[in-house]
C-alpha cells in the first residue's frame, strides 16, 4: 500500500503541489496572508479604537501628518549593487484618540498622501476639514521585527512632533497595544487574491490527482 502510494506521486500531481505550496509559502512570508483574508475594519474604526498588530485595515485614509523615511530597491551583485530606487515612502498617521502609527504608501500614490499632508496640517491650524483622500488596504505589522531601522526613524518623529520619550511609551501602549506599528499591503489587492486563489487551487488538484492515481492502482 505504502509503495502503491509513492507511486501515486506522478509527475503531475508532484508539479501542482510544489508549485502551489511554493506560491502559498511566499504570500505566509509576506506577511499579508491570512489576515488578509480576515474580514476588514475601516481607518474610521481605526481612529477611534487605536491599531493591533495584524489588523486588517481597508478604507480611505483621511489625516497624514507626513513622511518620516523611504523605501528603496536594489539588485545585488557578487561584489556590488545597483543604485537604490525609491519604491515609496512610510507616514506617520494618527490612530485612536491620540496614538500614531506608521503607513507604507507606493509611489502612485505618494502625491495624494503629500496633498493629504498638506490639508491635515492646516486643518490643526484651524483650517476645514481634509478633502484628500487615499485609499489603502493592508495588514498592521511590528515595525522592528519586519522592518529593520524603521521603528528608530518613528521615534525620532515623534520626537521632532515633540513628543517626550514617556509621552511615546503610553501614546503606544495606549492606542497601539505598546507596538510601534505599520501598516503595509499589496501592490494590488485583486493581484494577491488570484494568487491566492491559484496557490489554493494547485494544492487541491494535486491532491486530487494523487488520490486518482492512488485508486487506479488498487
Amino acid at each position: 500500500m505504502f509503495g502503491r502510494l509513492i507511486r501515486s506521486f506522478s509527475r503531475g500531481p508532484l508539479i501542482c503541489l510544489i508549485f502551489g505550496c511554493v506560491l502559498l509559502g511566499t504570500l505566509i512570508k509576506e506577511g499579508d496572508f491570512p489576515q488578509l483574508l480576515l474580514p476588514a475594519k475601516d481607518y474610521d474604526y481605526v481612529l477611534e479604537n487605536g491599531l493591533k498588530n495584524g489588523q486588517h485595515v481597508k478604507g480611505e485614509i483621511s489625516y497624514c501628518l507626513g513622511s518620516f523615511a523611504a523605501k528603496e530597491t536594489y539588485t545585488q551583485y557578487e561584489n556590488s549593487r545597483t543604485a537604490g530606487k525609491t519604491t515609496g515612502y512610510y507616514y506617520m498617521i494618527p490612530v485612536g484618540e491620540g496614538g500614531m502609527a506608521a503607513i507604507y504608501i507606493r509611489d502612485a500614490d505618494v502625491d495624494a498622501m503629500e496633498r493629504l499632508s498638506e490639508e491635515t496640517y492646516a486643518y490643526l491650524s484651524g483650517g476645514e476639514e481634509p478633502k484628500t483622500k487615499v485609499h489603502f488596504e493592508g495588514v498592521s505589522v511590528k515595525m522592528e521585527r519586519n522592518l529593520k531601522g524603521l521603528e528608530g526613524a518613528f521615534r525620532d518623529d515623534l520626537k521632532e512632533l515633540e513628543y517626550t520619550d514617556s509621552e511615546i511609551e503610553e501614546m503606544l501602549k495606549n492606542y497601539t497595544a505598546g507596538e510601534c506599528l505599520v501598516l503595509q499591503g499589496p501592490a494590488a489587492m485583486s493581484t494577491f487574491y488570484v494568487m491566492v486563489a491559484v496557490s489554493i487551487v494547485l494544492i487541491l488538484l494535486g491532491i486530487l490527482l494523487v488520490v486518482r492515481n492512488f485508486r487506479k492502482g488498487c
